[in-house]
């Protein structure tokens, strides 16, 4: 009786220690599960980035051979856009490449002439600039960089160009490349005064400059944004800013 009695409880630590283990590979199998659908959905998210950025690019190089075509058969003359000397006196690789890209594309681009169908081209911008944009938000900056700056080649008047080149500022700045970050915020402060990025540049270009020790160089940033944006969230910040640059530097004069 007690020799069963014996059995009957092993039986159930056996049974017990089954579950047990079944259990464990059962949690096991979920988290690779979990782990290989989150690789899954990574992938996708970047497959779907670059689809975007690849039908932007096919609508503009479509947009831009229906152009061509036009042209030639002689219903519309091409006029070059003009590039102002600021805009010329500009350093930097990326402002040199998009500048030049300006004068190299017809004035027919979002903005030119009315024959151009301007709903899909602003489309196609906005799917260019959102892949762009995803890019930088999800740390891939080498491909952000790229996809900012194969938008403002195609789109360097558009709709999104003043977030384009404000973007590409921070991309730079994430790359550690600050003199190209300081030319692409200096872009926006200088061409967008109306821009949503305006303040946003301007405070960058206080932090680079005060980074370095440019003192006065980053005191008249702060100062331009407290004057451009006296009530903004980052004038307050410029404020503050401000008080450590004048006192690093006290020969600072005002701005006139």
């Amino acid at each position: 009786m007690e020799q069963a009695r014996v059995q009957e409880k092993q039986q159930i630590n056996d049974a017990i220690e089954q579950l047990r283990t079944r259990q464990i590979q059962s949690e096991l199998a979920d988290q690779q599960q979990a782990s290989a659908l989150n690789e899954i959905l990574d992938r996708i998210g970047k497959l779907e980035n670059q689809y975007q950025l690849q039908q932007a690019q096919l609508k503009a190089l479509s947009s831009r051979i229906d152009r061509s075509r036009h042209r030639s058969s002689g219903k519309k003359a091409i006029t070059k856009k003009s590039i102002s000397p600021e805009q010329r006196a500009i350093t930097g690789s990326d402002q040199r490449r998009h500048t030049t890209a300006a004068n190299s594309l017809p004035s027919d681009l979002p903005g030119g002439t009315p024959n151009v169908d301007k709903a899909a081209a602003l489309e196609a911008e906005k799917n260019a600039y959102t892949a762009a944009y995803l890019a930088w938000k999800s740390g891939r900056y080498d491909e952000a960089a790229n996809a900012f700056n194969k938008q403002l080649d195609l789109y360097p008047n558009g709709e999104y160009s003043d977030q384009a080149w404000y973007w590409l500022g921070e991309t730079r700045f994430a790359q550690h490349d600050y003199y190209r970050a300081l030319n692409a915020f200096k872009y926006v402060a200088d061409h967008y005064p109306d821009s949503v990025k305006h303040a946003a540049a301007l405070l960058k270009l206080g932090q680079i400059s005060e980074s370095q020790n440019h003192w006065q160089q980053s005191a008249l940033y702060y100062k331009r944004l407290i004057r451009d944006h006296a009530d903004s969230a980052l004038a307050e910040q410029a404020r503050k800013a401000l008080g450590r640059t004048e006192n690093n530097n006290p020969d600072t004069t005002p701005e006139n």
